[in-house]
């Protein structure tokens, strides 16, 4: 295990354990999220090393890099997917100011995004770090993703937009990307990254059992103050904060499922509702949100 002793946010190594995870997906191990007394980031303590966090994502119910409808859950992320393709299609053309440009999708997986820009006018390029993800992307879209290891080969100031949809949580090195971002991004460039909001009504509601706590893939665990805060430290500006809607119902749908609790769906959807409802003018209360970044000048 390699032990994470300071926060990327503000540097302090003094944190306290939050409480304790368990891993639903893959291997029952539980792990310790720590909070920053300093400035409140979250992170999940001694993960695996970078070498060995393969093993973690060996399920077939890791359905971020699957294309299967097993069940009613599965179902309705494929359709939620197809909604948020549209969404996020938008989103790229509003704060870029253009209809088409160069994108980079950070974390690419199976290549729908990158595909639906693509189809759309967009150069694309995808950056993925599963193999079978980019074996899918080739064989279902026709697009070739990168490994993250590639990333050196991408010019200077030749992307329009850079996505990391719900992947920074899982990076090991956060720091550096946002480094490759800044090098590789326009000046006039913008950058959208999707995350989990710990400071949500459902990571409130579930506590050590939210299933957006995802340990030990979700690495760093953000709320909108921790965020803007990383970002800022890191030469960007947070231009705008936006709310991803329908991801407390999938996220509620999951963690009682987790639970092997009865009626999930119905349960997980209910839940939803009423949380949505309670804080609809509060999207910092939001299950995920998007960031938009534009980088500091000079």
């Amino acid at each position: 295990m390699a032990e994470t002793r300071s926060c990327i946010v503000c540097g302090s190594s003094d944190s306290a354990e939050r409480f304790a995870a368990k891993d639903c997906l893959v291997t029952g191990d539980v792990f310790s999220i720590r909070q920053c007394r300093s400035c409140g980031f979250a992170f999940t303590s001694d993960p695996p090393e970078e070498k060995d966090i393969g093993r973690y994502y060996v399920s077939e119910d890791y359905i971020s890099h699957s294309d299967k409808k097993r069940n009613l859950t599965e179902f309705a992320y494929h359709l939620a997917r197809r909604f948020m393709l549209r969404k996020k299609y938008r989103l790229v053309c509003r704060v870029c100011k253009k209809e088409t440009g160069n994108l980079l999708d950070i974390g690419s997986g199976t290549g729908y995004f990158v595909h639906f820009m693509k189809k759309r006018g967009w150069n694309v390029t995808g950056i993925e770090l599963n193999e079978k993800a980019r074996d899918f992307s080739v064989s279902k879209f026709g697009i070739y993703a990168l490994a993250p290891s590639e990333i050196h080969v991408m010019e200077g100031r030749s992307a329009d937009c850079i996505t990391f949809w719900h992947v920074m949580e899982h990076l090991y090195d956060p720091v550096k990307w946002l480094d490759e971002v800044i090098r590789i991004l326009k000046d006039d460039g913008r950058c959208i990254i999707a995350l989990p909001n710990i400071a949500s009504a459902d990571a409130e509601w579930f506590g050590k059992q939210w299933a957006a706590l995802d340990v030990p893939r979700h690495l760093w665990h953000f709320s909108p103050v921790t965020m803007v805060r990383f970002i800022r430290e890191n030469g960007f500006t947070c231009d705008m904060i936006k709310s991803m809607p329908l991801d407390i119902f999938y996220i509620s749908i999951l963690s009682y499922r987790n639970q092997k609790a009865s009626l999930p769906l119905l349960k997980g959807i209910s839940t939803g509702l009423l949380l949505t409802l309670g804080n609809l003018f509060n999207k910092e209360r939001a299950s995920s949100l998007i960031y938009v970044l534009s980088k500091q000048p000079g």
